[in-house]
């Protein structure tokens, strides 16, 4: 019973979520919505409306319900690049640094169970000239990897290894998360930390960004360590945020953005908690907005007024502007939070990768 009350509060969540997604607003803050973009008359010979940014390349991302897809920056056009069986979940893609390849979280058959979508790790061509090849596959029911992340050298893939199962005679739901990696493209898995999840890495390689993941608290905080977890500090003081989660390091490696719950030190739940009684174990799946922070610690800066649900960013590989998707589509901006424009208003999901 407490499995399907549970169940039943994270289905009114997500419900109400996509009712209100972009207009509730934790903070108190007015609500600032960005530039919108119809691309209802957009056609071929066409520059896109964000012509005037001058962007380049592409951006790959997981498109509701099923299918990943490529938008040309440059032309504003779409392509899919893998289109999913009906009853298949994609929870996250990246591009390797060449660009050659991309691993996807995927599972060719779902069997979503509250926060498990039971997907293994694939690597397939960015062209989509090949299906997707298995890397790693879980080894036991309800358990997933998730959120990978190639680093820098294209040496490993980092990821974060969810496992799942339902003790007690009241089926409360339990569950764990470790930051792993694996090298490409023949290795083992390897654990770097325990209760941690969201990866990244700087663009030289030597410095982890990620979020500890405490399950019994429900609480959760930005650390940063070397790329082999070694050395591990706090970036701020535990409990500066309700949820922070999708870390992502600026160009110079000198700043982390991050998507957060309300506003630092919040300390009431917020009227959809309230309602729903559920306790939040990450930012992902509530409204949220974006924040930055000195790698060296200091007063975390808001960058947005959004109150988007499922940010997750990447930063142009010139550095000029960060790409960041929720459910409300894609948008780009200056890595100040400056310069806000959406770039598409499709239904998205997952994780995002910018490629030249």
């Amino acid at each position: 019973m407490a499995l399907i009350k549970q169940l039943t509060k994270t289905l009114l969540l997500l419900s109400l979520l996509a009712l209100a997604g972009c207009s509730i607003d934790l903070s108190g803050s007015p609500h600032q919505p960005p530039q919108a973009i119809d691309r209802s008359a957009l056609t071929p010979s066409e520059s896109p409306a964000w012509a005037s940014l001058k962007l380049s390349g592409h951006l790959i991302y997981v498109e509701v319900p099923r299918q990943i897809v490529q938008l040309d920056l440059v032309s504003g056009q779409k392509s899919i690049l893998f289109d999913a069986p009906d009853n298949a979940y994609i929870g996250a893609v990246q591009a390797s640094p060449d660009g050659k390849y991309m691993v996807i979280a995927y599972a060719p058959s779902a069997e979503p169970t509250l926060q498990s979508f039971n997907t293994d790790l694939y690597v397939m061509p960015t062209d989509g000239s090949a299906a997707p090849q298995v890397l790693l596959k879980r080894t036991r029911p309800k358990e997933d990897f998730i959120n990978p992340v190639w680093s820098p050298d294209g040496k490993y893939i980092y990821y974060s290894h969810l496992m799942f199962d339902l003790n007690g005679a009241n089926q409360d739901a339990k569950f764990t998360y470790d930051l792993e990696r694996i090298a490409y493209p023949r290795g083992q898995p390897e654990k770097i930390l325990g209760s941690a999840s969201w990866p990244r890495l700087s663009r030289d390689g030597t410095k982890l960004a990620y979020v500890s993941l405490a399950s019994s608290t429900n609480s959760n905080d930005l650390y940063i360590a070397n790329a082999d977890g070694s050395q591990l500090r706090l970036v701020m003081p535990a409990g500066s945020f309700f949820a922070v989660d999708a870390p992502v390091f600026s160009p110079d490696g000198q700043t982390i953005l991050f998507s957060a719950v309300g506003a630092p030190q919040l300390s009431s739940l917020s009227w959809l908690d309230q309602l729903t009684g559920v306790q939040i174990a990450e930012a992902h799946n509530v409204p949220s907005d974006w924040w930055r922070v000195s790698v060296d610690g200091g007063k975390p800066e808001r960058l947005t007024q959004v109150n988007g649900t499922g940010l997750y960013a990447d930063c142009a590989p010139d550095g000029q502007y960060v790409a960041f998707m929720s459910v409300t589509g894609l948008f780009v901006m200056r890595p100040d939070g400056s310069n806000l424009v959406q770039l598409d208003n499709d239904l998205v999901g997952g994780t995002l990768t910018w490629v030249p």
